[in-house]
């Protein structure tokens, strides 16, 4: 019999003798221990340290080649597939938060917009059998502006302004108003207001001298400080934007056309910069999953003088590291729970009665893994309670409720409604109750669905339902496919 049969830890033995030993006969020790086994361990991806739920991108590239399960020992990473620029979430999966509501499909009058949530994460499916990636929409009526533009016409044009000159050519100009009709909702006059035609006075003007723009210094008859001379530059101009006219005579330009000034600031001869060696490696940036260690250098062998050029290349290099820790996840609240029945003992029953009792709800702390931090607040909750539930009791219609969401949101003649309903007007209970002396009155809340009764309402006793179409929606199109 073979002693692998006999002892079948001996790989493993041998595996982690291996590992040792290369840490020993590392020259960098376990730092790069961590680099060496990095790829060990599900398929090879592109590691990010941060992902976007928003608009589920990748952010802050920790490095390429890593595996999968060493990216996602940190729930808050994000990776990418080699060739695929699709971003995918580390850690449990869940429904992203709400984009924003798309821009309303209609500029005026009654349009549709749509916003989505993903399913992100990893293993498993979202809450309502969500398949990773997929998408869940909603669609709302919308409406930026209650009617469409109307153009207007215009008046007739009104009388020829004075010509804009005593000589030469000039110019004119007549208006007209845009009132025959006036336009409606925003709305405008195709054309201009403002009409202009040059007028001619048949008159000569005199034309006045005027310097054209001084043009650029010379260069500097020296480059450094300490020369035989003083540097200097000189720049001139001329007397042509406009020249004087002869006849009738223009005024000639007033000035000099030759300026020269001393060269300042003339900085010292350059000395161009040197890196000096790189400095020690820090730690690794995290306690679990992938972080970064960091070298730098300094621009000062020697460092860079009188505009001399700074050294070319960076000052700091990053490596990747790896703790083969997983991250903590801190636990979250699921929603409550829906409340008990609200009983009183020894009373079997308090429905209908004006006796008070107690109820519970409670709640569960979800996703801690990796000694995260537990939920924080109750897990259970207990109220004071009068019980109606099933009680019949007198009604009244309620106003129209607000206009719900468009169903189906991506399917054909999406519709939505309004509703009202018959409400129970509650009995005059007291609203407080002291159940033990010396600590105080508590609020007692109504539970339970009670059966109220209505005046008949367009044929209902319930509840009353108006429905509309939802108009010009838009398609159901991930933003994600759009950008590829």
């Amino acid at each position: 019999m073979a002693f692998s049969a006999i002892c079948p830890c001996l790989p493993k033995l041998l595996l982690l003798l291996l590992l040792l030993l290369a840490m020993v006969l590392s020259p960098h020790g376990a730092g790069d221990m961590y680099a060496v086994f990095s790829g060990v361990g599900g398929e090879s991806v592109r590691c990010f340290s941060n992902f976007e739920e928003a608009s589920s991108q990748c952010q802050g590239l920790l490095g390429e080649g890593v595996s999968k399960d060493a990216c996602c020992l940190n729930a808050a990473h994000g990776f990418q597939i080699p060739g695929s620029q699709t971003c995918w979430a580390c850690g449990a999966p869940r429904w992203s938060p709400w984009s924003a509501w798309s821009p309303c499909s209609m500029s005026c009058t009654e349009g549709s917009q749509l916003r989505h949530q993903r399913c992100l994460g990893q293993g498993g499916l979202c809450p309502g059998e969500g398949q990773l990636g997929s998408l869940r929409w909603e669609l709302q009526a919308c409406q930026d502006q209650d009617c469409c533009p109307e153009a207007g016409a215009w008046a007739d044009w009104g009388s020829w302004t004075a010509c804009s000159v005593t000589c030469a050519q000039g110019l004119r100009s007549r208006r007209r108003a845009c009132d025959q009709p006036a336009p409606k909702c925003g709305g405008s006059c195709s054309g201009g207001e403002t009409e202009t035609e040059p007028c001619n006075t048949e008159a000569l003007c005199p034309i006045h001298g005027a310097w054209a723009a001084w043009g650029p210094w010379g260069v500097c008859s020296a480059s450094c400080h300490g020369g035989p001379q003083a540097p200097n530059q000189h720049r001139t101009r001329t007397c042509s934007s406009p020249a004087p006219s002869v006849q009738p005579p223009g005024n000639p330009c007033i000035g000099q056309a030759y300026e020269q000034q001393g060269c300042k600031g003339l900085p010292p001869c350059p000395v161009e910069g040197g890196w000096g060696p790189w400095g020690s490696t820090s730690p690794c940036s995290v306690t679990c999953g992938l972080g970064r260690t960091r070298e730098q250098r300094l621009c000062n062998h020697p460092p860079p003088q009188h505009g001399g050029a700074h050294c070319a290349g960076d000052a700091i290099r990053d490596g990747l590291c790896n703790t083969g820790q997983p991250c903590p996840v801190d636990g979250h609240w699921a929603p409550w729970g829906a409340w008990e029945t609200c009983t009183r003992l020894p009373f079997s029953n308090i429905a209908c009665q004006d006796k008070p009792g107690q109820q519970q709800r409670s709640r569960v702390c979800e996703g801690r893994l990796y000694n995260g931090r537990r939920c924080t607040g109750r897990f259970q909750e207990t109220r004071h309670c009068y019980n109606i539930h099933l009680c019949p009791l007198d009604g009244y219609w309620t106003a129209w409720g607000p206009w719900g969401l468009c169903t189906p949101p991506c399917g054909p003649f999406p519709t939505r409604s309004r509703l009202r309903h018959c409400m129970a007007k509650l009995p005059a209970y007291p609203p407080t109750v002291t159940m033990v002396e010396g600590q105080g009155e508590k609020n007692v809340t109504f539970w339970g669905s009670p059966r109220p009764r209505c005046s008949e309402l367009q044929g209902q006793r319930g509840k009353v339902e108006e429905k509309k179409p939802c108009l010009h929606p838009p398609p159901c199109t991930d933003p994600l496919a759009e950008g590829a």
